[in-house]
């Protein structure tokens, strides 16, 4: 494996994305190639395309770079590049020239009314990609229940024992 490639969307699952990345990185000797898509502004009633804010494009084009810092101080050889345009159709795009052997990226689990206004980027990327695709929750995991089984002669507060269930 020679290229991981972590698609960065700033939320709050972006800081797993990028330690997923970093491990996979590690453990293979890969490189880590940061990406991040600047969507344009919601168009109102005109007639141009809409443009990508340029401010928003430098502040992401840092916040990407200090990432990239952090991983190069670690050992691992990464580069950060951000876009501007539509989501699904620009990341595939790059997904297609980058060419990487993983692509590491967050989920938000948002509701099927959602996904059916809105569309899903990580569907569209599993869907079109052809290449492996990390998903990383948004949401942690449950935390195990324990359910307390008691023996036949005690009571349940005394013969108690911990068997993980899941919540």
């Amino acid at each position: 494996m020679n290229t991981v490639l972590a698609l960065i969307d700033f939320s709050d699952v972006s800081s797993k994305v990028l330690e997923h990345a970093r491990t996979l990185a590690k453990a293979f000797e890969s490189e880590v190639i940061l990406v991040h898509v600047v969507p344009p502004e919601p168009l109102v009633v005109d007639f141009e395309p809409p443009a990508v804010p340029p401010d928003v494009f430098e502040a992401r084009q840092k916040e990407l770079s200090i990432m990239r810092d952090a991983l190069a101080k670690e050992g691992v050889h990464a580069s950060a590049q951000v876009f501007g345009g539509l989501l699904q159709v620009t990341l595939l795009e790059q997904i297609g020239r980058i060419d990487p052997d993983v692509i590491v990226m967050g989920s938000h689990g948002h509701g099927s009314l959602y996904h059916l206004i809105v569309g899903s980027v990580t569907e569209g990327i599993i869907r079109n990609a052809q290449r492996p695709v990390v998903i990383i929750p948004s949401v942690p995991a449950p935390q195990a229940r324990v359910l307390k089984v008691a023996e036949a002669d005690a009571p349940a507060e005394e013969a108690a024992l911990g068997v993980p269930l899941p919540a």
